[in-house]
């Protein structure tokens, strides 16, 4: 049975079961964020991580894998001693092994986008629940192809914007999006959002070489990532906009400046946004420029900002906050319509940790003959469709890229210089 048994009570009442995870891939972000939540949240067990070539895959799972745990004994300064025990319980495997076995609910995929999709595809036809990192692969349709398939065999499909699950984003939704009485009114409380801008950038002052920034990664060389940062990192602001203006779709979109390194990947990127009844939004990504992981949504009534979008750490300067398991996320700015701020603290978490228990508590209510939650598979949808539509406009220099949505048919036709597509990127560019 997939699913390790957490705790059983008396008999006739409730069995609560964890969800059983496998990581497909051994990427830095898995081994740096995700396996750490996997292996610390109570409702997730981590089973498997699978590569090419299985030993491969068991020397990684051996080596970071592990359980940390406390001795009792102090250390010499009377603080404690972290000991990390071996994880027996986790296999390393190829893998087709990953896929087809019973024991696995789960999979976590971290795969390049170029090749994540195919794996996707596999994993849902093998009926495991997905955890798709981002940003996700293919056009529009092609993604929607997945996640209608993770609809069609009531799978739970999420992606990793790890900042939606955090404490404070669900405060700052109860800000901009509902009334006193619990009813989503369209931002009762902060008016309605009239303009938001967003940013990730980061890279100057040296972090980064040239050789990293000419494709020494894979967020700039396109063969591994198509549309660059403006993928990678771009995500992130995109999102923003896309959650501040309650998951609409813009009605037209256009990259103002891109900046391509000599391989032809986006380094750099800024684009406008516009949406129906005078809304607007602006989003920037850069590797070449300091540090911005920001978002400010302004509304009729105030003015709602964060500073520390991606990893939660402020403007501490701690960048090690993306590098490992880190609880931020703790305040964000709430101004009224004359400018005068207030900070609102709220409990700090891990970001990951919200998100894996978040998404187990989702395969638990499937499990026990409920509904997938659809929210995750919307969003992914409509965050990839914008990033499509921007880098499609950044790839024929700027042009405007309209968005026509059919609410009832739950399809959008994209119309540029004229042309009327169906989907986008209307080619792969590279």
């Amino acid at each position: 049975m997939a699913g390790a048994t957490m705790q059983s009570r008396h008999k006739g009442a409730i069995t609560m079961t964890t969800t059983s995870f496998a990581v497909i891939s051994t990427a830095e972000i898995a081994k740096a964020k995700v396996i750490p939540a996997l292996l610390s949240v109570p409702t997730a067990t981590l089973v498997g991580v699978s590569s090419r070539d299985k030993k491969r895959a068991q020397a990684f799972v051996d080596e970071h894998c592990s359980k940390e745990e406390e001795d009792n004994n102090a250390d010499d300064d009377g603080g404690t001693i972290k000991k990390h025990s071996p994880c027996t319980t986790v296999m390393g495997m190829n893998h087709d092994e990953l896929l087809s076995s019973p024991n696995i609910d789960a999979v976590y995929v971290p795969l390049p986008s170029k090749v994540r999709s195919d794996f996707i595809s596999k994993a849902l036809q093998n009926n495991k629940h997905v955890y798709s990192e981002k940003p996700h692969g293919g056009t529009v349709r092609e993604l929607k192809s997945l996640l209608d398939l993770a609809a069609e065999r009531n799978l739970q499909w999420m992606d990793g914007t790890m900042w939606y699950h955090s404490n404070r984003t669900k405060v700052m939704e109860e800000k901009l999006f509902f009334h006193g009485d619990g009813d989503c009114c369209s931002s009762m409380i902060m008016g309605k959002v009239k303009r938001v801008s967003a940013s990730f950038t980061w890279g100057g002052g040296g972090l980064v070489d040239q050789n990293w920034i000419e494709g020494g990664n894979g967020r700039t060389d396109p063969n591994r990532e198509l549309m660059g940062m403006l993928g990678d990192s771009g995500h992130y602001p995109i999102s923003a906009v896309a959650w501040a203006f309650g998951w609409k779709l813009p009605t037209r979109v256009r990259a103002t400046y891109t900046k391509f390194n000599s391989l032809g990947a986006i380094i750099e990127c800024e684009a406008v946004m516009l949406f129906e009844d005078g809304g607007r939004a602006v989003i920037d990504t850069s590797c070449l420029i300091s540090h911005r992981s920001q978002f400010e949504v302004v509304c009729e009534k105030g003015v709602l900002r964060v500073d520390d979008l991606v990893g939660g750490q402020g403007r501490s300067g701690k960048f090690s906050a993306y590098e490992g398991p880190f609880v931020g996320s703790s305040s964000f700015v709430m101004g009224d319509y004359l400018g005068k701020d207030e900070v609102v603290e709220v409990e700090p978490c891990d970001h990951v940790q919200k998100l894996v228990a978040e998404f187990s508590k989702s395969v638990q209510t499937i499990k026990q003959g409920g509904k997938a939650n659809p929210e995750w598979s919307k969003r992914s949808l409509i965050t990839h469709t914008v990033m499509c539509a921007i880098f499609e406009s950044a790839m024929r220099d700027g042009v405007d890229v309209d968005l026509n949505s059919d609410d009832v048919c739950g399809t959008t036709k994209y119309v540029i210089e004229g042309e009327i597509f169906n989907d986008i990127p209307t080619r792969m560019w590279g």
